[in-house]
């Protein structure tokens, strides 16, 4: 994907907090420039929520890269390219087809768009929270000019399973990221779907002091997320006052707002020994063994 138009492959990247969206241009030796933030053409970086995932295509048909894009909380937003240069960007908006906003409720949303049944017309392919990969076909024709009207979405992989390690691991986790191509190159689309999945470790064998220790570190630790909560709503409640945010839209600014209060020496009364404490129940619990593989789903039948 070259995004810039340099005639060089480019890297595109969403990040966890505020979701920013990061741009690592391909360079002339070969390798990529340091990542910066995309920003709209009125200078504004471009954030769609927490843990974004972008995917880079041509969604309105008018020859010029836009950027569909993904949140962890399922929704989905449209980054429109003006035109009037290679990262002519608008602010985002919800994604709409045929007037619905469209918003999972696994979480999580991962797009991949794509020609997935090959008719000539752009598809949406989306990974999902819980591992589930859907498929919204275009209805449009591939003839039509404008943007994809998506049908409902087919299912194209089941969620993860739950159960034991070994049943888990033996399909692909959770949180699917995909991507489309003709991996074995006999003329059909197939899936590469990358997951995140867990299981814990080798038990660890406590005293009586450890099992003590660890059970007050627990108590502590409820006890301080509730102290944190009350804190937070409270300088929530300031900062949206002081930044003359209405409430109602509170919730689209929260992660601007954290992002602030995490740095404040009101923030570090707690954190730092919700950190001191997380580190304790690490050392005695078994360890958790996060394990982000790859998998690849053939095409089958016609």
């Amino acid at each position: 994907m070259d995004l810039d138009r340099d005639g060089r492959a480019d890297v595109l990247t969403g990040s966890y907090m505020p979701g920013e969206l990061y741009l690592f241009a391909g360079r002339a030796e070969g390798d990529f420039a340091a990542g910066r933030v995309l920003a709209s053409s009125e200078g504004k970086p471009l954030r769609v929520g927490r843990a974004s995932w972008p995917c880079a295509c041509d969604w309105d048909g008018d020859g010029d890269l836009d950027l569909v894009a993904g949140n962890m909380w399922g929704k989905l937003f449209l980054v429109r390219n003006g035109g009037k240069g290679a990262l002519d960007f608008a602010d985002p908006v919800p994604l709409v087809s045929a007037g619905t906003t469209i918003e999972i409720e696994e979480t999580n949303a991962a797009p991949c768009v794509a020609d997935w049944d090959q008719d000539g017309a752009s598809d949406l392919v989306l990974g999902t929270g819980d591992g589930t990969v859907l498929f919204y076909r275009n209805t449009r024709s591939a003839a039509g000019r404008g943007e994809p009207e998506l049908a409902a979405p087919i299912e194209l992989l089941p969620h993860s399973p739950d159960g034991d390690a070994a049943l888990r691991l033996a399909h692909p986790g959770q949180r699917a990221r995909v991507a489309v191509c003709d991996w074995n190159a006999d003329g059909r689309l197939d899936l590469v779907v990358g997951e995140h999945a867990a299981e814990d470790g080798p038990p660890v064998q406590r005293t009586k002091a450890q099992e003590r220790e660890l059970e007050a570190a627990i108590k502590e630790g409820l006890a301080l997320a509730e102290r944190r909560g009350e804190l937070e709503r409270t300088a929530f409640a300031r900062w949206l006052g002081a930044k003359g945010i209405p409430p109602a839209q509170s919730k689209e600014h929260y992660d601007d707002f954290l992002l602030e209060w995490l740095a404040t020496p009101e923030a570090h009364s707690v954190t730092d020994r919700q950190a001191e404490l997380t580190a304790l129940q690490r050392k005695l619990n078994p360890a958790l063994i996060e394990h982000g593989r790859l998998w690849v789903f053939l095409r089958q039948g016609k």
